[in-house]
């Protein structure tokens, strides 16, 4: 009875390590094909016409390189484009007169510098909202900071345990036409 129950055992063990796919691809079972997405193509080493070698200077870009941007668009358009973009068709200046991309106002950049730069006043009502978003169940007690230190101030000059009194909060104050 032993015998056979051990040999089960032994088994079950066994087709459970084989059915562990990382058990298999330690042990040199698995497949491990390559990532095709991170492969990059490179153009094809070449003899320079004139034999006359010059040592790579760091930081500059491979003259055979093809930059990604006009590869992707040799990929979507079929033919070389020119890196400079072509004069836009009728049909694309009237879409961007009638969307009102013609009237930009030049100084725009200013604009929006000058206005992120200015204060941003956000409503406290949204701001406690947020932070109390899963409401009073699992919200402690906040300390009013100023009070504390107040009433540890006093109590080190009157030679009091700091644990002496009641710690002062801050209590979350119903407002709103809902009470919210």
């Amino acid at each position: 009875m032993s015998h056979s129950r051990s040999f089960f055992l032994l088994g079950v063990a066994a087709i459970s390590m084989a059915a562990c796919s990382e058990l298999r691809e330690d042990l040199g079972f698995g497949r491990n094909p390559p990532d095709e997405f991170a492969v990059v193509e490179r153009p094809p080493l070449s003899m320079p016409p004139d034999y006359g070698l010059h040592p790579p200077r760091p930081g500059v870009a491979r003259p055979q390189a093809i930059e990604t941007d006009q590869q992707a668009s040799e990929a979507l358009f079929g033919a070389k484009v020119p890196k400079k973009a072509q004069a836009p068709s009728k049909g694309e200046t009237a879409l961007l007169e009638a969307s009102g991309a013609t009237k930009v106002d030049p100084n725009i950049r200013e604009i929006v510098d000058r206005e992120s730069s200015q204060k941003v006043v956000a409503s406290s009502h949204l701001v406690q909202r947020l932070i109390n978003w899963n409401g009073d169940k699992e919200r402690g007690t906040i300390v009013d900071a100023a009070a504390e230190a107040e009433r540890l101030k006093k109590a080190k000059e009157g030679n009091q345990s700091v644990t002496s009194g009641a710690t002062p909060v801050i209590e979350k104050q119903k407002s709103g036409w809902l009470g919210l």
